[in-house]
């Protein structure tokens, strides 16, 4: 497996995951409310989702931040964009003396470029990887181990007839076993494929059914699950401490969620016992770790006051509001692994009439002509400048042609050209802004079969300008272009016969199209390049 891919799903992951966990530590201290604890738990399901599928969508704007300076097309935009700004910000640490940090940041700034550096990582990736997941299998199996070698007996005689009758209620036709267990902090719902409830064996029977209820409702809301999700994220993305963050606080959520199912039915009085069962729970302030595949009741002083107050006070989210909720996530999420370039179908789908026929006698006629060409529709130029200056350039060779520039008031530079003759037949078009815009920098690839119908399009746009030549654009190939190469302009080589190609005095016609962020045509030569000018 290439790192590129690796480093693609980490850095697009992370990044978008680091958003959306910003967002929730948000909701949850100023919506918890009004939202609910179940919307939050599916806010963090969303997260753990993007943190977990390896997936990416085609995204038709992605190409708008893919950088040439990260040329490997296995390198998605996002990834190629970290990596030119990490580069640029090496490069601002390597100063005139060239001190030890400079050296440092010279050295690594090497090594991202030739990708020792990333492949170094990769391998500490592995590393940090392969520990955080021999810790979670330790620390399980040892609290498995405990478990097991403590356990007393199951439950049995009225409290296990009335856990059975519980579970009846709650709609559990089969029943978890259940386990007296001492020493045990708190009740807990152990492991995953066979969930099982170990009791402690000093829980007062009056006690128990509670106790018993709130683990029956970790198991509907299949928080043995869950427990999976965070350690798969946590264990993926263990350099993220937003995500060990992320997994606390979802943990958090889950408990809350599940308050909310165990006093949904319950009367006034029987939360108050409830709340006072979890008070004494908590006071022990013993419960599995965040990398043991178990729940627990106990949790510390802070969140108990939040546990507390939300089951007295039993108060009802907004049903409308957590509806919205679920529903915009949801598209956030999809959005969020929208990060692959899409495959680009560039077309000239506006093409103007054919240009009239002319009889240009003067530079103002000329002057009036060329714009008329330039504001084409296939120009794609939005509104041609007021301050330009036009002049006609001499032509020596082609005699009585018009060779017609706009210059850009105080520059020498050209803006826009065109060449024809006094019959308005059009022997060049030129649009030069591209070359000097940096917000066109757009590089995207596209292949082939988007790369003829494109050519087919131009070739319509040719017979429209200048049908007498255009005629001959059978055949047709671009300039420039290497496998892997990326642009933001095709040039084609139009020509009449294959056979021709090697004879100078054949007629052949150029177009270079812009492709990206817009489409439109660049310029068009049926002359020699030499004979192109730029005004």
């Amino acid at each position: 497996m290439r790192t590129a891919i690796l480093y693609n799903f980490l850095l697009e992951a992370n990044l978008m995951a680091t958003i959306a966990i910003i967002l929730m530590m948000i909701l949850r201290k100023t919506l918890r409310k009004t939202l609910g604890n179940s919307a939050l738990s599916f806010g963090w399901l969303l997260i753990a989702i993007r943190l977990l599928v390896p997936l990416s969508l085609p995204n038709p704007f992605i190409h708008l931040i893919r950088t040439p300076y990260a040329p490997d097309e296995a390198i998605r935009p996002i990834a190629g964009q970290i990596k030119v700004r990490l580069s640029d910000v090496l490069g601002r640490l390597i100063g005139p003396d060239d001190g030890p940090v400079g050296q440092t940041a010279r050295s690594l700034q090497s090594s991202l470029n030739n990708a020792s550096l990333p492949i170094t990582l990769f391998k500490i990736y592995l590393i940090g990887l392969a520990l955080v997941i021999l810790w979670f299998i330790f620390t399980n199996v040892r609290f498995r181990q405990r478990l097991k070698a403590d356990r007393i007996e199951p439950i049995s005689g009225k409290l296990l007839e009335g856990y059975q009758a519980l579970c009846l209620s709650l709609g559990i036709t089969k029943p978890l076993p259940v386990y007296l267990v001492d020493p045990l902090p708190s009740a807990c719902l152990v492991g995953v494929a066979r969930p099982t409830i170990a009791l402690p064996l000093t829980v007062t029977p009056q006690d128990a059914l509670h106790v018993l209820r709130h683990e029956l409702c970790h198991f509907k809301n299949r928080d043995h699950l869950w427990g999976i999700l965070r350690l798969a994220c946590c264990a993926l993305h263990w350099f993220n401490p937003l995500v060990w963050l992320a997994a606390s606080m979802s943990d958090t959520d889950s408990e809350l969620r599940c308050d909310d199912r165990v006093t949904a039915s319950l009367a006034p009085q029987e939360r108050e016992a409830y709340a006072n069962v979890l008070v004494l729970t908590a006071a022990r302030r013993t419960a599995p770790g965040l990398s043991v595949l178990a729940t627990g009741m106990t949790t510390t002083t802070k969140k108990l006051k939040a546990r507390v107050l939300a089951i007295l006070g039993n108060k009802k989210p907004l049903r409308w509001l957590s509806i919205a909720f679920v529903v915009l996530a949801t598209m956030l999420l999809a959005g969020a692994f929208a990060t692959s370039e899409a495959p680009l179908n560039p077309r000239l789908t506006r093409l103007s009439p054919a240009p009239s026929v002319q009889n240009i006698t003067s530079d103002e006629a000329a002057y009036a002509y060329a714009k008329t060409l330039l504001a084409r529709e296939e120009m794609g130029i939005d509104q041609i400048r007021d301050d330009l200056r036009w002049e006609t350039i001499e032509n020596d060779r082609n005699a009585g042609d018009y060779n017609v520039g706009a210059t850009l008031p105080d520059e020498d530079r050209g803006l826009y050209g065109a060449a024809f003759n006094k019959d308005g037949r059009v022997l060049f078009l030129g649009n030069f802004d591209s070359d000097v815009d940096n917000s066109l920098n757009v590089n995207v690839s596209v292949d082939k079969s988007a790369q003829d119908a494109l050519a087919e399009d131009v070739v319509r746009f040719l017979r429209l300008i200048n049908p007498e030549e255009a005629v001959k654009a059978n055949h047709w190939m671009l300039l420039r272009q290497e496998k892997g190469l990326t642009t933001n302009q095709l040039t084609y080589l139009f020509y009449d016969r294959e056979e021709d190609m090697g004879n100078e005095d054949v007629t052949t016609i150029t177009v270079t199209v812009q492709i990206a962020p817009v489409v439109r045509v660049l310029r068009v030569n049926f002359r020699s390049t030499e004979h192109a000018g730029n005004g």
